[in-house]
């Protein structure tokens, strides 16, 4: 310790400044070590203290602060067998009106970080910060070493969770909380002229009481990369609170192809001319049934139910709809008469996904029941008020809830976020109501705190992590915060949703995307949701049916596609730098990987980079691969060292299938009119035999399936079976380029076994 304070080292001396306490208590400010301003000096006085906790033995400092003006205490903890710290505040007493006003101003900041004045020496040179900010889709953004000069959006506070610093050679240094996920965070200066109030951890600004006993731990955890942090981290969290996450096949809002009507899809608020919502939504779920787009599931968006400020939903549609509260979950009768049974019996009666938001303090449910009232918001004190909801949506034929407007809900409403546990209690409740109910949770709009706080949840089978399709910017800014999410929410055990897109090329506005294959992929590719939302014969069949099979079944990836470690080097939309993510099927004969490339550049200018296997790290394979050029068709051979080539043009796109070269020379790419060739649902269990490869071909019965390889020499037999019936492959193969194919069509139990030798 010096003076000033502790400094943390790792390598160099010095990664974050001085490390003290601050606090605020009567409208005067405490410091300590290294008082600066009006703030009255704290002195800190030393125990040491050892034990053991679901991290492993540590040992570690209890610190005493003297004049003492809140009842505090503060401990910082050392693990030897991990790269981590862990900072701990208790309160030892019940305080009250510890509220500073300002969410993103805590009264007690356990550590308060001074970056700027780093000794010299410090962390290197070309060094990053980044984290994710208090707002709607969690917006991950870029800041400098000083952690001053983030880029925020100023309707949202200034309070993010986690916050990395990254070094040029990768090291990553994180801060990100253990608990009390909706009470603590961190608070970083507006601006590089605010860098001198630091970097302050703790409690937020507005809680206005806590108990004896309240305690929240940050940990600052070191690894040697972001992704492999945020993976210790998220595994280290969901271990010790046993979660258990839904499968990416759990229901059909998850596993199968999906048709919505949200933000982004054609019929948000909007009609086709001449008809009426039932109308327009029997006639598109029949047109897409005729078509073979085997849709399976249906979501109904915040338009089914009247809002404080209700909008009309015509063939027109709303542009922009006011964010007000709603007055009632129930169907609105200018828009279904037939309620909402009824128009699922026009539908063809499909599954429900049923849309949700926060309530308005006009609503009748604010008389009926005790609610905190904030302004034009409302939300019921009681939890299980939900339990209500979650049974009519059940009786409704729903089969997945979606919880929007979560980053409303606990900024919108002041009662929530008094005391701690309220926010976490309110969504522990929906979740055991929906398990009740046998529903599945979709999040949507979250915080960071909420996408935290999902360790604590079973029934959260996905969770958006961008922005409304096309929604306020263009395609290429979604690409990127979506990337970067899936990084936190892979480390969760969530299930990323892109949310809905537009399948017809050609089209333009509300008729089609022309970047809709890009759309697709990263839809296909994030392990979670696909949903279209086209207008009526306006759905580029071949497009959507590179997401799933012909039964409706989503072909995945095994996890979701999340940046590499390169793309957090610089923000790849506002800096020219090219997106890159990756997502895998894992067989028993090794792991197949989905490398995506995008030039997401706001610039809109080319990008030419090299993408080398070492990028992968952790992942990169060990042996021989073949790298699939998944748009031309093309493949070449890569060791562990090697890499490719790439040019972009602007919102441009690449897509390379690596896999593995297996003993008797042989790969398998799978399915390539899918983009996740060897996703479990098409090919399961890939396994090497005596020079050749044994796996099973899976889909809807009946269904044509082409399996495509190559093999360095002949191929010599190729046997398949069934339950029932004797299958009759068709096998070919090119003696010059060596790529092989095998054409089979399935029986009735939708199998076929293979092995090529």
């Amino acid at each position: 310790m010096e003076g000033a304070g502790w400094r943390v080292a790792w390598g160099e001396p010095d990664w974050l400044g001085p490390v003290g306490l601050a606090l605020e208590c009567g409208g005067e400010g405490f410091a300590g070590p290294g008082a600066a301003g009006d703030a009255k000096p704290l002195r800190p006085a030393l125990e040491e203290i050892r034990g053991e906790d679901a991290l492993g033995a540590w040992r570690g400092v209890e610190v005493a602060w003297e004049p003492a003006p809140l009842p505090v205490r503060t401990t910082v903890r050392a693990y030897p067998a991990r790269p981590v710290l862990v900072f701990r505040l208790e309160a030892t007493a019940p305080i009250h009106g510890l509220s500073t006003g300002r969410l993103a101003r805590p009264a007690v900041s356990w550590p308060w970080l001074r970056p700027g004045e780093r000794s010299p020496g410090g962390i290197p040179d070309g060094s990053r910060g980044f984290g994710h900010q208090t707002t709607e889709f969690s917006f991950p953004t870029f800041a400098g070493a000083g952690l001053s000069d983030f880029f925020l959006f100023p309707h949202r506070p200034r309070w993010m969770t986690p916050v990395w610093l990254r070094a040029p050679d990768g090291r990553t240094l994180m801060l990100a909380p253990l608990d009390g996920f909706h009470e603590q965070g961190v608070a970083v200066p507006r601006s590089a002229e605010q860098a001198a109030a630091g970097v302050r951890c703790g409690w937020r600004g507005d809680l206005e009481t806590v108990p004896a006993g309240f305690a929240s731990e940050l940990a600052l955890w070191a690894g040697p990369g972001p992704r492999a942090v945020l993976e210790a981290w998220g595994g280290f969290l969901r271990e010790r609170a046993g979660t258990e996450r839904p499968s990416r096949y759990a229901d059909a809002s998850l596993g199968r192809l999906s048709y919505w009507t949200d933000n982004g899809a054609a019929y948000w608020y909007r009609t086709e001319p001449g008809r009426d919502v039932g109308g327009t939504l029997e006639d598109v779920t029949r047109s897409l049934r005729e078509s073979r787009v085997p849709i399976c599931a249906v979501e109904l968006d915040s338009w089914f139910y009247p809002h404080e400020k209700t909008r009309a939903v015509n063939a027109d549609g709303q542009e922009h709809v006011p964010p007000t509260g709603m007055l009632a979950w129930e169907p609105r009768e200018d828009v279904l008469p037939e309620g909402v049974e009824g128009l699922r019996r026009r539908m063809g009666s499909p599954p429900l996904i049923l849309h949700s938001r926060h309530i308005s303090s006009a609503s009748p449910y604010v008389q009926a029941h005790d609610c905190w009232i904030d302004g034009d918001r409302a939300h019921p004190r009681d939890p299980a008020f939900f339990e209500g909801w979650m049974a009519q949506a059940a009786s409704w034929g729903a089969i997945a809830y979606e919880q929007d407007w979560l980053v409303e809900i606990f900024l919108g409403v002041g009662g929530l976020r008094e005391a701690p546990g309220r926010s976490r209690a309110w969504q522990e409740a929906v979740d055991r109501a929906a398990a009740e109910h046998g529903l599945t949770l979709i999040w949507c709009m979250a915080m960071p705190a909420d996408f935290l706080q999902t360790v604590s949840l079973g029934r959260v089978g996905a969770i958006r992590t961008s922005g409304d399709y096309r929604y306020l910017d263009q395609n290429a800014s979604n690409w990127v915060r979506f990337l970067y999410t899936n990084a936190l929410a892979r480390a969760l055990g969530l299930w990323p949703f892109k949310d809905v897109f537009l399948s017809d090329r050609s089209g333009r506005g509300w008729d089609g995307d022309p970047h809709a294959e890009a759309e697709a992929l990263l839809s296909a590719l994030s392990a979670g949701p696909v949903g279209i939302g086209d207008r009526l014969g306006r759905t580029e069949r071949a497009i959507v049916m590179r997401t799933c099979r012909e039964d409706g079944v989503l072909v995945k990836p095994d996890v979701p596609i999340a940046a590499l470690d390169r793309s957090f080097r610089r923000d790849c939309f506002f800096e020219p730098e090219p997106l890159v993510g990756e997502a895998h099927s894992s067989h028993p004969a090794g792991r197949w990987l989905y490398l995506a490339s995008f030039n997401a550049w706001r610039e809109a200018r080319p990008l030419a980079f090299r993408l080398d296997l070492a990028d992968l790290e952790e992942l990169r394979p060990e042996g021989p691969s073949l790298a699939l050029d998944w748009r031309t068709g093309a493949c070449e051979r890569l060791d562990s060292a090697g890499g490719f080539d790439l040019e972009l043009a602007p919102s441009d796109w690449d897509l390379r299938v690596v896999c593995p070269v297996l003993p008797g020379e042989i790969a398998v790419f799978g399915d390539v009119t899918k983009y996740a060739t060897a996703g479990d649902r098409r090919l399961h269990a890939v396994r090497a035999v005596a020079d050749g490869v044994r796996f099973e071909v899976r889909g809807a019965p009946g269904e044509a399936v082409r399996v495509e390889g190559w093999s360095g020499r002949p191929l010599e037999r190729v046997e398949a079976w069934a339950a029932q019936g004797t299958p009759r492959p068709d096998f070919r193969r090119d003696p010059e380029t060596g790529r092989w194919a095998v054409h089979v069509r399935l029986g009735a139990g939708g199998r076929v076994g293979l092995e090529i030798a």
